[in-house]
């Protein structure tokens, strides 16, 4: 994921010569393919607690954030339903920019980027708050075209959400299997360092 960086720096710049929100996919990609999101960790410390506002929004839109270490136990068919997320901010007392860059969890491949850049003091609450909201909207509208969701309130009315892994391993739906071996995976959070 390292190797993205200069793409990202580079699709900022590009959202500062821009005044408008950006969208950008790859061929093919859809968020209908996706059901997982890890947010990925940054050194960029103006984030300002963006990437916990933007797990929580997301996983109102049948995504599960799962974190980064959880992901590496998950099953190999729960990876390839994966997005990595990289959130970017940057600017000066006069604007913002703000970046979301979207990574195929499996490739590394950057699949889409939604950005804009408006003016604002990034250090006024208030107008970063605007222009990630401006963001995640886009996110939003984008997300629920391409998993074709009818939502009200952040719910979908159409669709299931999507069953974070520790949820679904605590269920007796499994009960079917034979075997361990035929039983799909479980999560056992391992949280020493």
């Amino acid at each position: 994921m390292k190797s993205i960086l200069p793409l990202i720096f580079s699709a900022l710049f590009l959202f500062a010569c821009a005044s408008n929100e950006t969208v950008v996919y790859s061929n093919g990609f859809s968020f209908g393919n996706y059901d997982y999101v890890v947010i990925e960790r940054d050194t960029n410390s103006a984030i300002y607690g963006m990437d916990l506002e933007f797990g929580n929004m997301i996983g109102a839109y049948n995504m599960a954030v799962v974190g980064s270490k959880e992901i590496e136990n998950l099953p190999y068919t729960a990876k390839k339903r994966t997005l990595g997320v990289q959130l970017s901010v940057s600017g000066s007392d006069e604007r913002i920019m703000l970046g979301i860059s979207f990574q195929d969890f499996i490739t590394g491949r950057t699949v889409a980027t939604i950005g804009s850049t408006e003016k604002g003091d990034l250090f006024d609450r208030d107008d970063r708050k605007d222009i990630f909201e401006l963001v995640s909207n886009t996110v939003v509208a984008a997300i629920k075209r391409d998993k074709q969701l009818n939502v009200q309130n952040g719910r979908s009315l159409e669709r299931s959400r999507a069953v974070p892994i520790a949820e679904s391993v605590n269920s007796n739906e499994y009960d079917e299997y034979e075997s361990a071996a035929e039983k799909p995976y479980s999560l056992t959070p391992d949280f020493s360092e």
